[in-house]
């Protein structure tokens, strides 16, 4: 059903269906609280409630459910990123690796936030939709993923020239303004609801800028 819902094939830009939102806020509220409420109840219970095969304690039942649950949660926050990154590298306009090839040495940071500006725009709306639809933590995991994927595309880019020191400059300014983009609208949209953290750029950006160094 998840993949159906991220799989939706449409020509405008891909928005989140709410029935998606409110699955994984679901999910994510049974981990993070109904969980937690229930172990306590089990473990009060543990010492003589048993499966039907009469080995297995309840509680340690309930721990497999979770730790499964835990991995589909995390396969479902995947898929929702890659779904988001494939919509926005879908357009020609839009796409970061032809945005970096087309980038000239003499060009500024001014030339680059032009030739990203439609990309800017993409990012900024899928953001929006991103915290309509989803709870707070989830919306920051969706978000550094989706950032993380972005940098990502900018740290192969950079990987294939290293030898080549004139697509530096376009990729630090690319690097910039995603950073931009991604904290401005997090802290616009949950202010201090954030945690520092949140706004550390992911591991594939910190990459990128450590061959540019």
């Amino acid at each position: 059903h998840v993949q159906r819902l991220t799989r939706r094939q449409s020509v405008a830009p891909y928005v989140v269906p709410n029935q998606l939102g409110t699955f994984m806020n679901t999910v994510k509220r049974m981990l993070d609280v109904l969980h937690c409420r229930v172990e306590d109840i089990l473990k009060s219970w543990a010492s003589y409630l048993t499966i039907a095969n009469g080995t297995t304690l309840f509680g340690e039942q309930m721990n497999s459910i979770t730790v499964m649950l835990r991995k589909k949660y995390k396969k479902y926050l995947q898929a929702i990123v890659e779904k988001i990154v494939s919509e926005t590298q879908a357009n020609r306009t839009t796409r970061l690796k032809r945005i970096l090839e087309e980038t000239k040495e003499t060009e500024g940071e001014s030339e680059m936030r032009e030739r990203m500006q439609a990309l800017r725009a993409q990012l900024s709306d899928s953001i929006h939709n991103l915290h309509g639809v989803f709870s707070c933590r989830i919306f920051v995991a969706i978000c550094r993923g989706f950032w993380d994927r972005l940098g990502q595309i900018v740290l192969r880019f950079l990987e294939s020239r290293k030898e080549n020191r004139i697509w530096y400059r376009g990729s630090d300014y690319a690097l910039g303004i995603l950073d931009d983009v991604f904290a401005s609208e997090m802290q616009k949209l949950l202010g201090n609801a954030l945690q520092d953290k949140d706004l550390d750029p992911p591991q594939s950006v910190i990459d990128a800028r450590s061959i540019l160094c």
